[in-house]
Order: C-alpha cells, then sequence, then structure tokens
C-alpha cells in the first residue's frame, strides 16, 4: 500500500522497544490512530524532534501489515510552550487523558480533533488561563459527545432559593452502566453562564473568555465531576497542583 499523507496532533508519545516510539495522533478523518517512530529516540534520527507530543504535524505514513510507520513528517505547530510549566503540562496531559479516553466515532471525530487543536494552541500562549482551558475542553468536550445541556437561568427549577438570588442548582446526572448517580451543584450565575457559552460558542472563541479565581475554581469542580462521571473515570490530575 502506497504512503498516505495526514494532518495530526500527538497526544501522546510512548516508548516502544529501545529506540522506537508509539504516536497516538489524533486526526479529523481518520479518528485515533497510532504511528509507529521507528529509530527516533537514536542520536542524530532525523525524525526524532517530531515524536514530541502536543505537536500539530503533517505526516507521511506507510502502511505494513495492517501497522502505521512514520516515514517522514512537517511540524505545523510545536505548542513548546506547554513545557514553560508544571501548570501547563498538567493540563495538556489532562486533555490528552480524555482524549484517549474518549470513544471517538466517526461523526465527532472532526469536532474532537478541532477542540483540540484550539486547547493546545490556547494552553501553549496563555499560561494565566491554563484553568479556564480546562473548564472549557471539558465541557465542550462533553458537548461533542452529547452529554451536556443548556441551562435556562428564568425557569424556576434552576434556582436555589429567594435567599440566593445569583446562585443556581444544577443537577448532574449520569449512568456508569451499572447504577445510576444523581448529585446537586450550587453554581453563581456567572459559572452557569460560562458553561452555555463554551458549549455554543464560535470554537475560535473558546478559550478567550475571562473569569474571576472563585468562578474558575467552581468551573474546575463542576467540569471535572461531570466529566468523571460520564467517562467513568475519576479525574483528578490537577489534584497534584494543589500540593505545591
Amino acid at each position: 500500500m502506497d504512503p498516505f499523507n495526514c494532518r495530526g496532533l500527538i497526544i501522546r508519545s510512548d516508548e516502544y522497544k529501545e529506540k522506537d516510539r508509539l504516536l497516538s495522533v489524533l486526526t479529523s478523518d481518520r479518528g485515533l490512530i497510532t504511528i509507529c517512530a521507528k529509530g527516533v529516540a537514536k542520536p542524530g534520527s532525523s525524525l526524532g524532534c517530531f515524536s514530541m507530543p502536543y505537536m500539530l504535524c503533517d505526516f507521511v505514513v506507510s502502511v505494513s501489515h495492517g501497522y502505521y510507520y512514520l516515514k517522514d513528517a512537517t511540524i505545523i505547530e510545536s505548542n513548546s510552550k506547554i513545557m514553560d510549566s508544571l501548570e501547563q503540562m498538567t493540563v495538556a496531559a489532562h486533555i490528552s487523558s480524555c482524549l484517549m479516553d474518549c470513544t471517538l466515532q466517526s461523526e465527532n471525530a472532526r469536532e474532537a480533533y478541532e477542540l483540540a487543536v484550539y486547547a493546545y494552541y490556547n494552553l501553549a500562549n496563555n499560561r494565566d488561563k491554563y484553568l479556564l482551558i480546562y473548564s472549557a475542553f471539558n465541557w465542550r468536550l462533553l458537548t461533542i459527545a452529547g452529554f451536556t445541556v443548556q441551562y435556562d437561568l428564568n425557569k424556576p427549577a434552576y434556582h436555589a432559593s429567594e435567599d440566593k438570588p445569583n446562585r443556581y442548582l444544577i443537577n448532574i446526572s449520569g449512568s456508569n452502566g451499572h447504577q445510576n448517580k444523581t448529585f446537586n451543584r450550587l453554581l453563581e450565575e456567572p459559572a452557569v453562564r460560562a458553561v452555555n457559552y463554551f458549549a455554543t460558542c464560535d470554537l475560535k472563541k473558546l478559550f478567550t473568555s475571562a473569569a474571576d479565581k472563585n468562578i474558575e475554581k467552581e468551573l474546575k469542580e463542576f467540569t471535572t465531576d461531570y466529566l468523571s462521571m460520564h467517562f467513568e473515570k475519576n479525574y483528578d490530575s490537577l489534584a497534584v497542583l494543589n500540593e505545591l
């Protein structure tokens, strides 16, 4: 089979054998694929620079016995600034984990790919907004997977009480395949408006919003709980940052 060209994001790079690496690459048309980059760990390898995570590249890939092998590549965006801080690296690893865990069907692979492209780029270039980028990514990925709703702030059902006019009672429910789970969360009005925005805005504007520290914390906790419920996994990667 002749080599083919594809553009994709390296969301994970794992050691394989002594000098090779396995690249988990998210593409818009093929979804998540695994490419073997042979010999890239050798000193002086011409392909060594194409095996780092979070890069957007144009790949030339050969196929042998049903496996993909890296032949050549061109870097479109290195996103190397992600490595500038522990906060950026932690959020980037979280994004990668979510993308690996999420079953990407043909109808949503393109949306997830585009979301990841913008998420890594903005994370690399907006160090101080890592927490909002984390929450916006979580909610948009959940939206792509069909797990979110729009919250109508005018509906009485969402009002926590007359004593707390600016707080809203948001119900989270889902199933892990064995049992249904439901819990409630009180959110400030700006946080509810933020998740509505994350779900519907133009993707190019998704990571441009701003919020104060309290709202950032609410969004982080709310989107993490929602994500953990629907993907059946405890996403606690940011906990390491609380220990610093």
